[in-house]
């Protein structure tokens, strides 16, 4: 397609064999250029839109703040509870903002990581601490397990976001008092980081669908614990950047463990 850029197709085939013993092959080829360009279209919008929308945000959520901090004076209740209550939901947004472009530079191949050795067991603890707030909003423990420390292969900065990821869902959806459980357990050339909780668990027709862009078990259950339906569909694609895989395992009712295998670095045996 000269005038109208590169042209893409999918192609699919699938193998008869004869009476002979030969093989024969039945195929077809379909152009499938318009719907690439439309996905490119859609990923640009998404794009162009978030950044126009973050700087004015950052400034609403700025001025929320100053003024339920008591900068232009004292707010009387009635007024703090409605600031709060705007300033919380601003908050959500611009998570949601950060979402959308972070998937759009995955997506795009823009999003540069630097894979170095890290102590495991210190970047645990760092994400534990860093989300306790979060985890006490949702009246949730987070407990870090014992274990051996060992050195992992990945960007400190996006696990640590993978985890938060993490953590954050396991608090949503936990009951008050429960306890989520962060571990990591060391194998042959790998390191499985898991993260435990005991609440409802995730039912068995969204399970296939739960690392998809904006899934969501339960609109309405989502909607108000403030989720967007990016974060796991993020974790895994930082994930696979990162060499590793991510999966979970989840019986409805039981609660759910979802789990990261990074490579340990040099290759390391424990």
């Amino acid at each position: 397609h000269p005038l109208h850029g590169p042209l893409w197709v999918e192609g699919r085939a699938a193998p008869q064999r004869l009476p002979g013993g030969d093989v024969l092959w039945h195929g077809f080829i379909s152009d499938i250029s318009e719907r690439k360009r439309g996905e490119q279209l859609q990923n640009e919008f998404v794009s162009t839109v978030s950044h126009e929308l973050r700087t004015p945000l950052t400034a609403i959520a700025g001025s929320l703040g100053l003024i339920n901090g008591g900068a232009l004076g004292a707010v009387p209740e009635a007024m703090r509870q409605m600031l709060e209550i705007a300033q919380s939901n601003s908050q959500r947004l611009r998570k949601l903002i950060d979402d959308l472009l972070d998937i759009d530079k995955l997506v795009a191949g823009k999003m540069r990581l630097e894979l170095q050795p890290l102590a495991l067991r210190a970047l645990l603890a760092q994400a534990l601490q860093s989300n306790q707030p979060y985890a006490e909003h949702h009246r949730v423990q987070l407990r870090l397990l014992p274990g051996a420390d060992c050195q992992v292969l990945a960007d400190a900065q996006r696990l640590e976001q993978v985890l938060a990821n993490l953590l954050a869902n396991a608090a949503k959806f936990s009951a008050a008092g429960q306890r989520v459980e962060l571990s990591a357990a060391p194998r042959q050339g790998w390191v499985r980081i898991s993260v435990r909780d005991h609440g409802q668990g995730i039912a068995e027709s969204f399970q296939p669908r739960i690392f998809s862009k904006f899934a969501q078990a339960d609109a309405g259950d989502t909607r108000q614990q403030g989720g967007t339906g990016l974060g796991l569909a993020i974790s895994k694609e930082l994930v696979e950047r990162m060499g590793g895989q991510i999966g979970f395992d989840s019986t409805p009712g039981q609660g759910s463990t979802f789990w990261i295998d990074l490579p340990l670095a040099g290759g390391s045996h424990e």
